[in-house]
């Protein structure tokens, strides 16, 4: 059973939350075996969602940890789990991602009863992973993520391009695996355990070797479960395909277990690393942002550019890790403590973003059955209550005040600042953090560009489709949903100075900073003067909405304008005059077009015996370099290979005698 390990009142009700979620998680499942009572399964699952996000607050506000210790597996060795501040932080997100998702299901059919199982199993699985206290634990709570992920994106009858999504991430999940799997085997033979807490008592007596092995190979593990860039070619794929809610819940929490991974071994149970590790985080994360959105703007397919954008928050997240591993190492623990605070809190923010994001255009798919942003336009008249939330998480994701996306960044900002003026880190060092506030702005400013299109093309202008022009309003619980997670972009904006206060609280710990010593405002709720820059997030966000307001009353007190139909030249107003996805991301495609290597092809038929065109058909394109000239051409290597080994696997066993015959004089040359 859990056992709270503080005296206090609120730490009693922490292991009381836990046993509760898991409870809310199991019956959840099995209520989706039982045909009587499925339909109570994502009213269960939502119950889970809001009480993991109860036990993740109380963490993170310091009501007391919580730890449970299960029998031997297979005699193994005990499954122990251990919930604390750090965990409290992924709980958060996951409670915010899980409850919305699953309450925007209320009412609908899964498409099959297997997947009405995993729904819940998978977030059980979350949990387990945020809570394991040793390798075993750790890696089978992982693994059991992983298959009921795949179980989920493959469905009972995927098609062929979702079964070639899903074997991609089935194999991509299994390299990380792997990789986590040595890096842990690695630190279990050095230390005699597989316990965490005893691998950070040992930290000082493991060699630098296999100490450096141990980080570079989780950090592989890591990275790749995360989708950063180079790594990310299974995000892109396998999210898109996924049913809506469960997109929301692998791109909100799933990939923050990545991030969760590499704060608890690499910084948490380590004590941090070299230098050449926390550069290699910070330049992971630049790229990872960078190109994330380069390519989400690039792309027509509303949740592919979803996909990529959690590359691009990936990144934003990763460079807060690689900032607080650099400051860690060279003892400015103050400004490391702060880094990983913004990225904790942009952890939790994004979960709240995304996953609103994500089932906003679930809702447009069930309401048009259509994806490509060209044939879209016109929804907001026909799902306002959609387009509103919708262009919430849009701004959130973009960094504008007063949301939440503002404040994370505002942080990670404030943390990369100070990396670069301090003197603790070499000048080497503090370029790096430099070069990456370049990187970080750039990247905030092609996403509001993103989001500008993905917003405007989506839901303003005339319908470019039939489909677009009969959509119809979410369902009541897609409403729901999608207004709470809304509530929580706004919340967590305003509430951002106590919200930062209690994870840069959360993030001294993990860093092992003195809680004694002054911390850095870097967000507070009101003003207030000091050497540290500062943002007033509930001053600066009642002003907005203060003018907001005056703005309003003042266009309704003005005598009612005349609505008539945009010139156009004389022309009536038709869908075809509209910017399209295609053409709106085109002069930011020739600007980067040395990174993206656009493909454009034009077709033109002619009417018979005449020079007039009859129609024009024009295909762009970008060049994914990774995936096409990398990856691409190493899978195809990789079938020929096999191809090759299974004309040797004959089934003649003449054939088998002769590969020992060749064999055995092959290591008697060898042995002369």
């Amino acid at each position: 059973m859990f056992a709270a390990l503080d005296p206090s009142v609120g730490a009693a009700l922490i292991p009381a939350l836990f046993v509760a979620t898991a409870m809310a998680f199991g019956l959840a499942a099995l209520s989706a075996a039982i045909a009587r009572v499925a339909c109570f399964s994502p009213v269960l699952a939502t119950a889970g969602g809001v009480l993991a996000a109860a036990a993740g607050v109380g963490l993170v506000v310091g009501a007391g940890t919580a730890t449970a210790s299960g029998g031997q597996v297979l005699g193994l060795t005990p499954m122990a789990l251990h919930y604390d501040g750090l965990s409290g932080a992924f709980l958060i997100a996951l409670g915010l991602s899980s409850a919305a998702a699953s309450l925007s299901v209320v009412g609908e059919k899964p498409r099959s009863r297997l997947e009405g199982i995993a729904y819940p199993l998978f977030l059980m699985s979350i949990l387990m992973v945020l809570g394991a206290s040793n390798a075993f634990a750790f890696l089978l709570a992982w693994e059991s993520m992983a298959l009921l992920s795949a179980v989920l994106v493959f469905g009972l009858r995927p098609s062929r391009a979702v079964v070639s999504a899903g074997n991609l991430y089935l194999a991509m999940t299994h390299v990380a695996t792997a990789a986590i799997l040595v890096g842990f085997a690695l630190l279990a033979w050095a230390t005699g355990s597989l316990d965490f807490a005893a691998w950070h008592i040992a930290v000082p007596s493991i060699a630098p070797v296999t100490r450096d092995a141990a980080l570079l190979l989780t950090l592989i593990g890591f990275a790749t479960k995360a989708g950063a860039f180079p790594l990310h070619i299974w995000l892109p794929r396998a999210h898109p395909v996924a049913p809506s809610h469960v997109s929301a819940v692998m791109s909100g929490v799933m990939i923050k277990t990545g991030i969760y991974g590499l704060v608890r071994i690499g910084v948490d149970v380590m004590g941090g690393g070299p230098d050449w590790l926390g550069l290699l985080v910070l330049a992971l994360g630049g790229i990872s942002a960078v190109m994330g959105v380069l390519y989400a703007l690039m792309q027509h397919d509303l949740k592919r550019l979803l996909a990529f954008h959690s590359i691009e928050n990936i990144g934003i997240i990763l460079i807060g890790v690689g900032s607080a591993m650099l400051l860690q190492a060279h003892g400015a623990t103050q400004l490391a403590a702060l880094a990983l605070a913004a990225a904790l809190f942009h952890s939790i923010n994004h979960a709240a973003f995304k996953t609103l994001l994500f089932l906003g255009a679930g809702a447009v798919v069930h309401a048009t059955g259509l994806r490509d942003l060209n044939r879209l336009g016109g929804l907001a008249r026909k799902m306002p209550v959609t387009a509103l939330a919708f262009g919430i998480g849009a701004a959130a994701i973009s960094g504008l005040p007063p949301l939440n996306g503002f404040a994370s960044e505002w942080l990670t900002f404030q943390a990369l600042l100070g990396a670069a003026g301090t003197v603790a880190i070499s000048p080497a060092l503090r370029f790096a953090a430099a070069a990456t506030i370049g990187a970080l702005a750039l990247t905030t400013a092609l996403a509001v560009a993103c989001f500008v299109k993905a917003t405007g093309v989506t839901f303003l202008g005339l319908p470019r489709s039939s489909a677009a022009s009969t959509a119809h309003e979410a369902t009541k619980p897609e409403r729901a949903a999608m207004a709470l997670l809304a509530f929580a972009c706004v919340a967590l904006g305003l509430g951002a100075g106590p919200a930062a206060s209690a994870l840069l609280t959360v993030s001294r710990s993990v860093i092992r900073v003195d809680q004694a010593a002054a911390s850095l405002p870097a967000v507070t709720s009101g003003p207030r003067t000091g050497d540290v820059a500062s943002y007033a997030a509930l001053a600066i966000g009642l002003l907005l909405i203060v003018a907001i307001g005056f703005v309003a009353l003042l266009v309704r007190s003005r005598r009612a304008a005349r609505r008539v139909d945009t010139w156009t030249c004389g022309i009536a107003p038709k869908a075809a005059f509209q910017y399209t996805a295609t053409s709106y991301a085109k002069p930011i495609r020739l600007f980067f077009r040395r990174i993206l290597l656009p493909e454009r092809e034009i077709r033109v038929e002619y009417h018979e015996g005449t020079h007039f065109p009859a129609s024009i058909r024009y295909r762009s394109e970008i060049t994914l370099i990774l995936e096409d000239r990398v990856f691409g051409p190493t899978h195809a290597l990789s079938l020929r290979a096999a191809n090759f080994a299974r004309r040797l696997q004959g089934g003649a066993i003449q054939l088998y005698i002769a590969y020992s015959v060749l064999a055995v004089f092959i290591l008697l040359l060898w042995a002369r």
